[in-house]
């Protein structure tokens, strides 16, 4: 049987109950006002009672059996409510709230298929009912339609976005935990070989509190982002390699990812993260930051959350992302070269290449997969793999530096671009500014660097 959320009942369940709802009004009784009385005290049982002799008095009003109905189904007696509803139609009365309250009875009692086109029904009479788009991907996953149940998240997510949340966590994983005695290992290298391109460059006159964030910065007022850390051999960083439609393994890392805000900087670029899973975001600075995340389809980009991430202070933000999303961004909005961005994963069967370009993945079922290896700013490259119990398989990627997908900011460096504030001596922070002894001062050295051009250095 169902079990479906008591708390949206109590939201619901009253909705035919009094206030009376537009229909033949029934004839005032001292049965009726009991009635009345009895439901919005949540004496249900009584109020069966009353609703039974009001009904002894006016047997074809349809209102009234609906009412009987609702009382039926919060005491527990489902057949019963399914009764007294099909009366109510059959004496005419028939609404968007009523057709959902029977389509809640038929859960109770199993019947799936009736109960999905009964709310599918009451959608179509009035699509603001949110809370039944809510129950019907309940009854849509437990009927096994995880495409119908998805689709409803979708639709909830924009409207009501804990709902969607609490819809995609009642719905069975597509990934199930299973025992791996016998797994195999891949790891390999993921490089570029061509042109290395440009970093980005953001121009500090533009932005808050000069004085911390350059210190990381080239020393004139520019500071620069990486997008792609390439090594002299052509290894790149930051890469994430996933293993595709594996269906059963080892669960996810119990671990909470973790990104760390250390002189304006995240200490991770890029992360694979499963979808709704919590990040531990943690500022160290004594300045503040204000943290936007953001999901990515293509070239839609859409702000799930902002929130302010105080000096020296951490919090929980949830990955949670429509369904079909692939990519996320976590980014300040004060601070715009302060970015970590995310690859969804349906498996815990992925890693992040290091600076020397390599990965490993362990625990592995015996089998052949299909491999991504994602970079946020140029088109993934796939392979093919078999894994053989308790060996170790490897597998390489190559990347194209002049396949590169993104639009730069600025990428030049020339003149001085810090605001004259920067050059006071005094007020930093309540404090005399003081020369910072592990100051990073960033180098635009890849803009004209090339690294081996034909065969992969892996190969």
């Amino acid at each position: 049987m169902i079990r479906l959320p008591v708390w949206i009942f109590i939201l619901t369940c009253c909705l035919v109950a009094p206030p009376w709802a537009v229909a033949e009004e029934p004839v005032s009784s001292p049965h009726l006002k009991h009635a009345e009385d009895m439901s919005l005290l949540g004496n249900w049982a009584e109020a069966v009672t009353a609703f039974q002799k009001a009904l002894a008095e006016q047997p074809d009003n349809g209102l009234i059996w609906a009412n009987l109905g609702v009382a039926f189904d919060r005491t527990g007696q489902h057949k019963d409510a399914l009764l007294a509803f099909e009366k109510a139609l059959q004496q005419g009365y028939d609404t968007a709230q009523f057709r959902y309250l029977r389509g809640l009875s038929f859960a109770k009692v199993d019947l799936l298929a009736e109960a999905a086109t009964e709310i599918e029904r009451a959608l179509k009479m009035d699509s603001q009912l949110k809370f039944a788009d809510y129950d019907l991907g309940l009854v849509y996953a437990h009927m096994g339609a995880r495409d119908k149940a998805l689709a409803q998240v979708t639709k909830l997510y924009r409207r009501n976005n804990t709902l969607a949340r609490k819809l995609y966590f009642q719905m069975t994983p597509e990934y199930k935990i299973a025992a791996v005695d016998d797994g195999g290992s891949l790891k390999g290298k993921v490089a570029m070989r061509g042109s290395i391109p440009k970093p980005r460059v953001f121009h500090l006159i533009n932005i808050p509190n000069i004085k911390y964030c350059s210190r990381i910065s080239d020393g004139q007022g520019h500071r620069i982002l990486h997008d792609f850390v390439v090594g002299e051999t052509g290894a790149l960083k930051d890469t994430v390699v996933a293993i595709l439609r594996v269906e059963k393994g080892k669960p996810f890392d119990r671990k909470m990812t973790n990104v760390t805000i250390n002189r304006c900087q995240a200490d991770q670029y890029v992360i694979g993260f499963k979808n709704g899973e919590d990040l531990l975001l943690e500022n160290t600075d004594p300045i503040k930051h204000e943290m936007a995340l953001y999901e990515v389809n293509g070239v839609y980009k859409y702000q799930v959350s902002n929130k302010n991430t105080m000096p020296h202070t951490s919090q929980v933000r949830s990955l949670f992302m429509k369904p079909g999303s692939p990519e996320m961004i976590l980014k300040c909005n004060l601070h715009p070269f302060i970015q970590t961005r995310g690859f969804m994963v349906a498996n815990p069967y992925y890693a992040v290449t290091d600076a020397e370009g390599r990965f490993e993945i362990h625990d592995i079922p015996p089998g052949t997969y299909e491999v991504i290896a994602w970079h946020p700013f140029i088109p993934t490259e796939t392979g093919t793999v078999t894994i053989k119990a308790d060996q170790t398989a490897t597998l390489d990627f190559t990347f194209e530096g002049d396949d590169e997908r993104r639009k730069l900011y600025q990428n030049d460096t020339k003149g001085y671009r810090f605001n004259t504030v920067y050059d006071s001596k005094e007020n930093f922070y309540g404090g005399k500014l003081e020369v910072d002894p592990v100051e990073i001062l960033q180098q635009f050295n890849n803009t004209d660097r090339y690294i081996h051009v034909g065969p992969s250095p892996t190969e």
